[in-house]
């Protein structure tokens, strides 16, 4: 069982501090956060320097190909290039995952759905999960291609949100390489509990875990997560314990978005986490 360091709990911060960040407070790894990786080589910094930089401290996975239902044909190829690249990014990395989600990601996030996901917000379950499994089997197609992995976050304000979806997409996309990430905001606020885990989740379907909290169980918006891990309504241990009991002994990653902790010693900060999550796991 490793523990990783999300680089959202230290969203100040560029990816090589990041990585320093990791090393020095006692993480295995780190969950490469694909914007910031985006701005270390939009400034001409080299995938060869970077290697250098991790010098044998692995890192775990990379996130992430946001709105995998882009369908109109000019979408969908974007869709499939950003795959694409993501991949060959994490093939260069030694990075054996890619993380995928739902969409559309802005109205979480305040933005509004694009006018491309008009037809897709109004769609039937039934419908939309053909769609999301088609996109899935050629998205699986290509991580194949590098030996990648990905996966799958179904966010809370999306219409693919639930754990029973995500169960239901990875029963007939028919892809070996498409698993489930496990992140307790995006469930809980969704109506999975701790025992829903235990009775419906086989360890191979996990392809990581994000250990996080949230202020409330409203997750049509991003800000529910504006507080520091434990301190907020999610019973932590209860949904630790639901995840081992499945057998799975993979990656997890603590992840947090309390501005306040934003502001305050980052590497302490990463250390606190490192440490509750330490305390919650053994």
């Amino acid at each position: 069982m490793q523990i990783i360091h999300n680089g959202e709990c230290t969203r100040g911060c560029n990816l090589l501090t990041d990585i320093q960040i990791a090393r020095e407070t006692g993480y295995d790894g780190i969950e490469i956060i694909g914007g910031k990786l985006d701005r270390y080589l939009a400034q001409g910094l080299t995938i060869e320097d970077l290697l250098i930089y991790l010098d044998k401290f692995p890192a775990a996975s990379i996130g992430y190909v946001a709105d995998i239902e882009r369908n109109a044909p000019d979408e969908k190829k974007e869709l499939l290039s950003e795959v694409d690249r993501l991949c060959n990014l994490a093939k260069q990395l030694n990075i054996p995952l890619v993380q995928l989600t739902s969409g559309p990601i802005n109205i979480g996030l305040g933005l509004g759905a694009p006018s491309s996901y008009d037809d897709i917000l109004k769609m039937p379950w039934s419908e939309l999960r053909d769609l999301t499994v088609r996109n899935l089997r050629e998205i699986a197609d290509i991580g194949s291609g590098y030996g990648i992995v990905f996966y799958l976050e179904p966010l809370a304000w999306t219409p693919f949100h639930t754990l029973d979806q995500a169960l239901e997409i990875l029963d007939v996309v028919e892809r070996g390489n498409i698993t489930l990430i496990i992140d307790f905001w995006h469930l809980f606020t969704t109506g999975t509990r701790p025992e829903d885990i235990v009775r419906k989740v086989k360890k191979e379907m996990i392809g990581g875990v994000h250990l996080c909290d949230s202020v409330s169980g409203d997750g049509s918006n991003h800000q529910d997560r504006n507080v520091f891990t434990g301190g907020g309504i999610i019973p932590l241990q209860e949904w630790v314990d639901a995840i081992k009991a499945t057998g799975y002994d993979g990656w997890w990653a603590g992840e947090m978005f309390s501005h306040k902790h934003i502001e305050l010693n980052q590497w302490e900060v990463a250390k606190s986490i490192r440490d509750l999550m330490h305390m919650l796991l053994i």
